[in-house]
């Protein structure tokens, strides 16, 4: 019985370690930022909120489309009955006519043969179409943009831990250091102090580091929208390398041309111009013609085929204002458009020209804060030795690792600066998910 039961524990124990084996599994997913973006776009909830207001926008077209098209119904219909003949044609007295059948069954055809307003609400709806495509594609590139971001913000946190602990480490060695010289007689126990002080303070910023690169992730897997206790595992890594020169006027000229919400707004503009004349051509004249062929009897096995066909002109005289009252309207739309694609092409101008600044500096940033991190690199080296020999107390010490710290953020701050200028210009270029989804 008591091998039984230890055999029992031995096949649990073993299922819990593959269970948490296989969850640790799971829980990881490697990605690189051109999958990231990838997976955003299949999953996305705004992206396919967009997708289904592009299908919406298509319905309304069909909708405004079939106006234009022949209607054809069927109409059945079965009745009895009475009349009073004096109600009809009068006469000195009441007389019942009937009760008597009547069956009709047949078809009925209807064209709008020429509608200048529904032409243009067509057209309009056309356009509509087109101006929900380009905002879904505004949708995809802002959520490439927001992936982007929220993967180097990744990056830069990991990086920020990668450098914390390299100066745990560093920290740990001079306080070792400090500590074999107090006892050596070489240094006093301020220095020892000063190198306690010094680690633990690198100690803090590990544990900020590694909290900072934790909400991040968890920040990417919700934008991702990844299953519960899954995290994203970046396999990309932030880099410096050289880039082209962009001329400012070239720029300018691709984005005001190439930005989805520019093509957005000026669709939108043109669907509000085919409205105002729609509102406006409400007074020329339209033409119907409607036609109908049915199958007329007093009982089912004794009738004849009947039909009638006809046109009509409809064309209005006096409205009371209405039809110049929708187009004012109409045109004070358009106005808000216009003034909307204005603020829209001063609003892309500044992203282009922030973008370009902030790229060009960041590139020369990188290039000084690699050269203050090996400068700070030696300064610690050479403080270590003069401590080392006695030449001087730790305090050059604790200073050159702080600069090295300082070194340290000044150079993951300049690589975050340079990759997200880089993503920042090609979003304001409406290029951003060319550049990194595809």
């Amino acid at each position: 019985m008591r091998a039984l039961g230890c055999l029992l524990l031995g096949y649990l124990g073993l299922a819990i370690v593959c269970n948490c084996a296989s969850a640790e599994t799971a829980a990881a997913r490697p990605l690189s930022m051109k999958e990231a973006v990838q997976l955003a776009m299949q999953q996305n909830p705004q992206r396919l909120i967009a997708r289904l207001a592009v299908n919406e926008r298509r319905e309304d077209k069909t909708i405004a489309q079939s106006a234009l098209l022949p209607q054809v119904n069927m109409v059945a219909g079965e009745s009895v009955n009475s009349y009073n003949s004096q109600s009809r044609v009068g006469g000195p007295n009441p007389v019942r006519i009937g009760p008597f059948q009547a069956v009709d069954a047949g078809g009925e055809f209807s064209l709008n043969v020429f509608n200048m307003p529904l032409i243009r609400r067509y057209q309009a709806s056309r356009e509509d179409v087109h101006t929900a495509t380009f905002l879904e594609t505004t949708e995809r590139e802002q959520i490439t943009a927001l992936i982007v971001a929220r993967y180097l913000g990744i990056l830069r946190a990991a990086a920020n831990r990668d450098a914390a602990a390299s100066r745990v480490e560093l920290a740990q060695r001079l306080y070792d250091q400090a500590l074999q010289l107090q006892k050596t007689g070489v240094g006093t126990d301020i220095d020892t102090l000063r190198a306690q002080v010094e680690l633990q303070n690198e100690k803090q910023r590990l544990i900020d580091a590694t909290t900072e690169r934790n909400t991040e992730t968890y920040a990417l897997a919700q934008t991702l929208a990844l299953s519960d206790g899954q995290e994203p595992e970046l396999t990309d890594a932030m880099e410096f390398y050289h880039v082209p020169d962009f001329a400012l006027e070239d720029l300018m000229r691709q984005a005001l041309q190439d930005r989805p919400e520019m093509k957005a707004v000026q669709s939108a503009e043109r669907a509000a111009s085919l409205r105002t004349k729609a509102a406006g051509e409400q007074r020329l004249p339209s033409l119907q013609f409607s036609s109908l062929y049915d199958y007329q009897a007093r009982k089912l096995d004794s009738g004849l085929g009947a039909y009638a066909y006809s046109f009509s002109l409809d064309m209005p005289l006096w409205t009371s204002g209405r039809i110049s009252a929708e187009q004012q309207r109409a045109r004070l739309q358009q106005e808000q458009i216009s003034q909307s694609r204005r603020d829209l092409e001063n609003a892309i101008e500044q992203q282009v020209k922030t973008a370009l600044d902030q790229l060009n500096a960041a590139k020369q940033s990188v290039d000084v804060a690699e050269l203050g991190l090996t400068l700070a690199r030696q300064e610690v080296e050479r403080a270590r030795r003069r401590f080392e020999s006695g030449v001087a107390t730790n305090i050059e010490v604790i200073t050159a690792q702080s600069d090295l710290a300082r070194a340290d953020d000044n150079r993951i701050q300049a690589l975050y600066r340079f990759n997200q200028a880089r993503a920042d210009l090609a979003r304001s270029n409406g290029h951003a998910e060319d550049t990194y989804g595809h």
